[in-house]
């Protein structure tokens, strides 16, 4: 009985596993340095209510259509595609997940991020989002946006965010829509294989000529905008500029993979600047 309790849990992880150092992490880490109030009790209901939606779309996603068989080229180490559960058993797990997690907002005070959650995944896997790369960048930033809207909330235990908070996350989602294709560079081979529009596939030299441009100029952005450490910022512009020439100059696989750590390093971050905003000194600015 322990083992099987063991086994499904481990099967449920390894659904987010990939993702646990792209949404989990970050975004835990960043609606606790946008909340103005922390206690351990909240922190803990943030990790579970981000784990449990990541649940959701994941399970949600790796179901869907063509997944499992792009899982068994690109990732086949997920749940399907090791036989650790079959797909209609996957897709009844994404039935009860879904007012489970509605369920979890609704006690955690995150309707609207949560709800917003689940009616994207719907768009991202069953409306198509996912099959043109600027609908998938525009469902990514979305995400994101509704991740740390709904977490900061509960970590803040407020209805409401202020507007360094609400700038935060705009500026979060902004980064993540035009940067975010950093991860598909990696898995080239696979979707070219499959026959996928990514932008990197669609535009593979502009796609590569964006990142040092876009890296350098949202950390510059962020140096005039953040009252975050002088060394974070620098830091920040140093790092932005290493991975976007690396994603320019090394172009294999693995050299993909290693330059997509440095670029989740970097967006990590850019949301500790994101969380030291000072929105009223821009506004000063134009006065």
């Amino acid at each position: 009985m322990i083992s099987t309790i063991w086994n499904f849990l481990v099967t449920l992880q390894l659904f987010n596993q990939s993702d646990m150092k792209t949404i989990v992490l970050p975004v835990t880490v960043f609606s606790q340095a946008l909340a103005s109030h922390h206690s351990v009790c909240r922190f803990l209901i943030v990790v579970f209510w981000v784990w449990m939606h990541l649940l959701y779309f994941t399970v949600t996603n790796q179901t869907f259509g063509t997944s499992p068989k792009e899982d068994a080229v690109n990732k086949p180490n997920r749940p399907i595609p090791a036989k650790r559960i079959s797909v209609d058993s996957a897709v009844a797990l994404g039935w009860v997940l879904a007012p489970l997690d509605l369920a979890l907002s609704l006690y955690a005070g995150a309707v609207p991020a949560g709800l917003g959650i689940c009616v994207l995944t719907s768009i991202y896997c069953r409306g198509g989002g996912h099959g043109h790369w600027l609908s998938k960048n525009g469902c990514c930033a979305g995400f994101y946006a509704l991740f740390e809207y709904g977490a900061t909330q509960i970590a803040d235990s407020s209805e409401t965010l202020n507007h360094n908070q609400l700038g935060a996350v705009i500026g979060s989602a902004l980064i993540i829509f035009t940067t975010i294709h950093a991860q598909d560079f990696r898995d080239d081979e696979g979707d070219a294989l499959l026959g996928r529009r990514t932008f990197t596939l669609s535009f593979p030299v502009l796609s590569r000529l964006t990142m040092p441009i876009l890296l350098i100029a949202w950390s510059m952005t962020l140096c005039l905008i953040s009252e975050a450490n002088y060394f974070v910022l620098l830091a920040l512009m140093a790092l932005g500029a290493v991975t976007g020439v690396r994603f320019l100059t090394m172009k294999s696989a693995k050299d993909d993979r290693l330059s997509y750590l440095y670029y989740n390093i970097w967006l990590s971050m850019a949301h500790v600047g994101l969380s030291s905003l000072d929105l009223d000194k821009v506004a000063a600015w134009y006065q």
